[in-house]
């Protein structure tokens, strides 16, 4: 009889065991299937891999490397003669081919890197953009060079693609410190970002921001200014140039003051309270915000 209680209760230890450790792996799965971050960087040499581990590691991001469907060899990076790395950047139609099948379609955030050649980013970088569709999504530049800095290869991709949402982006060296790394992920994380300012025909406001991706996504545009059009006699909007992530339903009550996202890419401040059967996805709200009367108005928002 002892021996049968015995037996009885290990089977029933061994089972919770059994079942506790699945249900752990099943939590460990999520989080990593649940990371909406990639690092996605080129490196010809290594010095922007390390980067990229490093960013990788303080956001917590899957990592994707851009391999070249021809890697560069040494002779292919040496500046002072007809090199490969040379005729591509000085020819316009150069894009390189990419080996590797790159799936961004899960990931909000992309923090993208490459190192500088000729002041800007490698030709293989435009065609990443022509290969995938960026829409929507936060592209967090970051590079590599020897001097030169970031904003030349930044403005030239906002030029390229005026529709993507580019941060200004950081440039690294191997010696910079971990608290840099940390500073710029934090940045770029909109850590402790609760509001931030409109200037609505010269007056400043507070806009209270909600906490969802669509907040996150319009933060990482601004600033922003903009002339806003009347709708209705209760709001004004505008279309932004970027299409934006959404969440949105149907609040029913629109509050005087609140500030939302209709579709992708409009922008919306109401200044009347009303009922509303339209769908919106919620970007925050400006306490005491009067009347904005029937004409135009001039917005500009920033940090």
């Amino acid at each position: 009889m002892k021996k049968n209680v015995l037996l009885i209760l290990l089977v029933i230890i061994l089972f919770f065991t059994i079942v506790g450790c699945s249900v752990q792996k099943e939590k460990n799965d999520n989080a990593n299937s649940n990371n909406k971050s990639v690092v996605l960087y080129f490196s010809a040499t290594g010095t922007t891999k390390k980067i990229a581990e490093r960013i990788a590691r303080e956001s917590k991001s899957d990592i994707i490397k851009i391999i070249p469907e021809e890697e560069y060899k040494k002779e292919d990076l040496n500046y002072n003669s007809d090199c490969r790395a040379n005729r591509e950047q000085n020819d316009s139609k150069a894009r390189p081919k990419i080996k590797n099948k790159i799936d961004i379609n899960k990931y909000d955030t992309i923090y993208l890197g490459y190192p500088i050649w000729w002041g800007t980013n490698p030709k293989i970088i435009l065609t990443l953009l022509d290969t995938y569709d960026f829409t929507g999504k936060t592209i967090i530049p970051f590079c590599t060079s020897g001097g030169s800095g970031i904003s030349g290869s930044v403005d030239d991709l906002r030029k390229y693609n005026s529709n993507l949402i580019i941060n200004d982006g950081k440039r690294f060296s191997l010696s910079d410190s971990d608290e840099a790394i940390r500073e710029f992920v934090g940045v770029n994380m909109n850590e402790e970002v609760k509001n931030i300012k409109a200037f609505i025909n010269g007056k400043e406001y507070i806009i209270n921001l909600e906490d969802n991706e669509t907040v996150k996504s319009f933060i990482n545009m601004l600033p922003v200014e903009f002339n806003m059009s009347e709708l209705n006699g209760n709001e004004k909007y505008v279309y932004i140039p970027s299409s934006l992530p959404t969440n949105s339903s149907n609040p029913k009550h629109i509050n005087s003051g609140d500030v939302m996202l209709y579709g992708d890419n409009c922008l919306v401040i109401f200044y009347k309270t009303f009922d509303t059967s339209y769908s919106y996805s919620k970007i925050g709200h400006i306490n005491n915000l009067p009347d904005l009367g029937k004409e135009s108005i001039n917005v500009k928002i920033d940090k």
